[in-house]
């Protein structure tokens, strides 16, 4: 079976991206994301500014494809195929939000909008997985008071605010006890953790 022209393609610009992509992890360990320069990305991958333009529009696009395809093989190893909106499924997404933040981030300071950059495209990632559940789940069909997407994007600023937080402190609690408390705040909410808080 000889691969057709277009699929060869397909693999060298995947290659390419891949490369690029690399070479923006490695510079930018080295010298710190603000301070890496396009020149600097394609030397290390061994490609012309042109080719960079093809793929990226700039190192911050770069930066967020890099964001993106890292939470898509964090969610790959991490999730099975069948996960959905339950307790079991969102515990191991929060807690695996949680060390993966952990990991990366602890103690790091960045530059503004490199951070926003960061925000943006973690959020838009833990929005998007949680949309999915929660339009496979025929229950939530029925609910109309906020909108599918709303919930999502508000729980995955939840999650997010509470990884950023957990991940910058010098930690009392465990990342399953931390997910725990999470869960207990996206499943029950205020109301019934804090009634005393909201008086009629």
């Amino acid at each position: 079976m000889t691969t057709t022209p277009s699929r060869r393609v397909d693999r060298r610009m995947q290659r390419t991206r891949q490369a690029l992509q690399q070479a923006f992890i490695e510079v930018a360990h080295e010298k710190g994301i603000v301070a890496t320069t396009i020149q600097d990305i394609t030397k290390r991958a061994d490609v012309n500014r042109g080719t960079f333009y093809l793929h990226f529009a700039d190192k911050y696009m770069l930066l967020v494809a890099i964001i993106h395809e890292h939470f898509q093989t964090l969610l790959t190893t991490t999730l099975s195929p069948e996960s959905r909106w339950d307790r079991r499924s969102l515990q191991l997404f929060i807690q695996a939000v949680l060390e993966d933040f952990e990991r990366k981030y602890r103690h790091l300071l960045l530059a503004p909008d490199v951070a926003l950059l960061i925000e943006r495209a973690t959020c838009e990632e833990l929005a998007r997985l949680l949309l999915i559940w929660l339009k496979q789940d025929k229950r939530a069909e029925n609910q109309k008071r906020v909108s599918l997407e709303t919930l999502a994007r508000l729980t995955s600023w939840t999650i997010f605010g509470a990884a950023v937080q957990w991940s910058q402190e010098e930690q009392a609690l465990s990342s399953e006890r931390m997910a725990h408390a999470v869960l207990l705040v996206i499943t029950e909410g205020i109301a019934h953790l804090a009634p005393f808080a909201l008086p009629e």
